[in-house]
């Protein structure tokens, strides 16, 4: 069936650009994912976040990486296989069999068009599940006590108070040799305790619970100041802050956005829309961008099409912003940033065919 409707060339370069597509992808996303590793690792040495929410974390980057850059890894692909096909004079065998480049777009479009619905597909429903995913996470890493980021070997600073302690146990609920000082309204409290550990009772609230310490109490030299001996003593220590946060438009479904009056949320549901036509519309100019001569090798253009890139994507950003800040209107919203690299893949189009007359004939020759 499949050869029926694709011939030996569209199966030929739909697979290489599924390989270079694919191969791209894997290298920029764990590009993203190697600095998000490094990034949560230097919170989780200094306590910041705990170890066990390193995995669900990168997880959920990674996740969010493979949409953001699923547009800009099929425009690198297309012009990549391209100017290999142009370097290697495999462009020129195909011109001089009446292959033209307008023929070559239904070659093209049997990658491009899943990929952009896929894209689609990945912005409306996908993405808001994974950014709600991780704010959920990140709040409930919040709302964790203080012991929740404790690191063995170092000094562990709180709003309240600076403990250390030497070793941890690996589910994190025995500590021993433990170092802390509290500071209070009035005085500083210093405790050394050979052991601690976390205990919760059955209504869920958590405790730790000092064995075979001392406690020092008010300042040295004075008369209120007291030295405790203790061998067993437990301290409250509330589980959650309850930290709250404003959904972002980003974690929003978009049958939410749909519905919403507000201009913030119209515009998070504009840049959903704009996300698959900006990656259709970049495969698209990508064609007669990937242009070149065995002399000029297959990079000539990469740095002129990473440029165009990043000035599409600003001009994307921007125009959310100005959707967001109504001023434009929501009809226009941010629909006539498309029509910029409209006019770029006519304007190329015309110069690689000589002229618009023969444009016009060679895609209406192609389409009979």
């Amino acid at each position: 069936m499949t050869q029926r409707y694709f011939s030996i060339l569209d199966r030929y370069i739909a697979k290489e650009l599924l390989f270079t597509w694919l191969g791209v992808v894997l290298v920029l996303v764990l590009i993203l994912i190697s600095t998000t590793l490094a990034s949560l690792l230097g919170q989780a040495a200094n306590g910041a976040i705990p170890d066990d929410a390193i995995l669900p974390l990168l997880s959920m980057t990674g996740l969010r990486s493979f949409i953001s850059i699923s547009p800009l890894a099929l425009y690198l692909a297309v012009l990549l296989t391209f100017s290999r096909l142009y370097k290697d004079n495999e462009m020129a065998a195909m011109n001089a069999c009446g292959i033209s480049l307008m023929r070559l777009y239904r070659s093209l479009m049997i990658l491009v068009i899943p990929v952009s619905l896929m894209v689609l597909i990945l912005t409306l429903f996908v993405r808001p599940w994974i950014v709600q995913q991780a704010d959920q996470f990140k709040r409930e890493v919040e709302n964790r006590s203080d012991l929740s980021g404790l690191v063995a070997g170092q000094f562990n600073k709180t709003d309240r108070a600076t403990m250390f302690l030497e070793k941890l146990s690996d589910n994190g609920r025995k500590m021993e040799n433990v170092f802390l000082r509290q500071k209070n309204e009035n005085s500083t409290g210093i405790e050394t305790s050979r052991q601690l550990q976390r205990y919760e009772d059955k209504q869920g609230r958590s405790f730790i619970v000092f064995v075979d310490g001392q406690y020092y109490n008010g300042e040295a030299g004075r008369s209120d100041y007291t030295i405790t001996h203790y061998k067993k003593h437990g301290v409250y220590v509330p589980n959650h802050k309850q930290v709250q946060q404003r959904m972002s438009g980003a974690a929003l479904s978009s049958k939410e956005l749909w519905h919403s009056k507000n201009s913030w949320q119209q515009a998070e549901l504009q840049w959903r829309i704009a996300m698959p036509v900006l990656t259709f519309l970049m495969a698209v100019l990508a064609l007669p961008l990937s242009y070149t001569t065995p002399r000029k090798g297959r990079y000539s253009k990469l740095a002129l099409a990473i440029f165009i890139y990043l000035v599409y994507a600003n001009l994307t950003g921007i125009a959310q912003t100005w959707v967001e800040q109504q001023k434009v209107p929501q009809w226009l919203g941010m629909w006539w940033i498309h029509s910029f690299i409209i006019l770029l893949i006519i304007i190329l189009l015309i110069k690689r065919y000589g002229g618009m007359k023969s444009l016009l004939n060679r895609y209406l020759r192609t389409a009979t």
